[in-house]
């Protein structure tokens, strides 16, 4: 696949960590990018942390799947009503915080209080809170992973004066279905990798705004992305991810046709059907 120039100077800046972004286990890819470092191929993303085990974009969800081994971890971000970012998936509160409203609606003093553990698994993870973006890109980090910020809501200068506070731009990669955003993001941090996110039939209008905008990956809904469209993205010199895989067979089959990534909830059962062949 064609790679961009920015994805091997960035790849090259995470060398020291050894980056990849599968599990350990994976055999290294044939083309080294720095001296020292050979990469694995393919990406394996935990998406929303490991959110098969843990509930969803806690820090409880980022450290299991650190412990698996995952070295890229997607996680969504919403702007409360007072402007702090904070991860949260659904427009809704009420499926995972058991409350009415949302959050742009509500000030980061009150979702700070939002219990994000109790509906899941029991009630085995009550007392888990939102974690601001700040926090969760500093605890992927901490862990030797990668953070996927997926943006929801809230201006790409938000997110960019975060990013540029941490100093993580050669970091980080941010992705998003929004590619307005992305386009706008781009100008304020031109140096941060971008992912653009998309589902139903990649249409000659969709390829028309992904060779505009250069993202440096395309996540497309693995039910809707053909075999045939690969070629097509690859030329773009993108690198090409899927969501949301959570079968094995189908991630294996879907890699063995030409794909780049696979973000799942399950990246430890994931990988280890890669590494089987």
């Amino acid at each position: 696949m064609g790679t961009p120039t920015k994805w091997l100077e960035w790849r090259k800046g995470m060398a020291p960590l050894f980056v990849f972004a599968c599990m350990t286990a994976l055999p290294p890819s044939s083309a080294p990018l720095h001296a020292e470092v050979k990469l694995p191929d393919p990406l394996v993303i935990a998406h929303r942390g490991a959110s098969a085990i843990a509930p969803e974009n806690t820090a409880a969800a980022i450290r299991e799947a650190i412990r698996l081994g995952a070295k890229v971890i997607e996680f969504d971000v919403r702007a409360t009503r007072d402007g702090e970012l904070v991860l949260f998936h659904d427009k809704e509160l009420d499926r995972v915080a058991g409350r009415p409203g949302t959050i742009e609606e509500s000030d980061w003093s009150a979702v700070q209080t939002f219990d994000v553990g109790k509906w899941f698994a029991g009630g085995r993870f009550t007392g888990e809170k939102v974690l601001r973006f700040d926090d969760a890109i500093r605890l992927c980090l901490e862990g030797g992973a990668i953070p996927l910020i997926e943006h929801k809501t809230g201006s790409a200068e938000a997110y960019a004066a975060v990013i540029a506070e941490l100093e993580v731009a050669d970091k980080v990669i941010v992705q998003s279905f929004n590619w307005t955003f992305l386009s706008e993001f781009q100008q304020a941090m031109p140096d941060v990798l971008i992912g653009a996110l998309g589902s139903k039939e990649l249409t000659a209008e969709h390829l028309a705004d992904l060779k505009s905008l250069a993202p440096d990956w395309v996540g497309w809904n693995f039910k809707d992305l053909k075999n045939t469209d690969l070629p097509t993205l690859h030329d773009l010199g993108a690198t090409v991810v899927l969501w949301t895989v959570n079968d094995p067979d189908i991630a294996r089959t879907k890699v063995a046709a030409g794909v780049d990534g696979i973000i799942t909830d399950v990246p430890d059962l994931v990988a280890a059907a890669l590494q089987e062949g």
